[in-house]
């Protein structure tokens, strides 16, 4: 009898454990995801500014605002990603109306790179923001149901907001 009580300790121990580490892995998956969308979002900001810079070099009127990439970083909530991201899709309508005014500027070499970069870094938003919400989803999904949901309340894990943001057709 005192062995079915021991065996019944360690098996919950195991459980508790085994989702503990399950938990815990999701979360640091849905970090990571969420990281990717902060690099994307900062690669596109930065392709911008370096857009921007080339423009005010050849001395081409623009109406274009570049957003501060030291104000972006690791761990903004999704909201602030959202807005920065129809941020830079304003601008990204801005720069398409001044290359169909100035489509020579495609031709040239450093500016076609960086507008090259500043797409790739769009289309790797979107990428990366599928990839988030899908694991913040699945996160949140696992931590409602028992036990898990104990182990999220008892390490203060909480539901993972997603990346709510519709990308304009461009």
């Amino acid at each position: 009898m005192g062995w079915i009580v021991v065996l019944a300790f360690v098996a919950l121990g195991v459980a508790f454990i085994s989702v503990t580490v399950k938990v815990n892995k999701m979360d640091m998956v849905a970090r990571d995801k969420c990281s990717e969308i902060d690099t994307s979002l900062w690669d596109r900001a930065h392709q911008l500014t370096k857009i921007a810079e080339l423009l005010e070099k050849k001395e081409i009127e623009n109406k274009l605002e570049p957003l501060d990439v030291n104000t972006f970083g690791l761990g903004m909530p999704p909201i602030m990603q959202a807005a920065n991201a129809d941020k830079l899709d304003r601008q990204d309508e801005i720069l398409r109306e001044l290359l169909a005014e100035h489509p020579e500027l495609k031709e040239e070499e450093d500016f076609g790179t960086h507008l090259r970069k500043f797409n790739d870094a769009r289309n790797e938003l979107i990428r990366a923001s599928l990839a988030y919400n899908k694991s913040a989803n699945a996160f949140n999904h696992y931590i409602a149901s028992f036990p898990a949901s104990v182990i999220a309340m008892f390490h203060k894990k909480k539901d993972k907001a997603t990346f709510v943001y519709y990308f304009k057709e461009l």
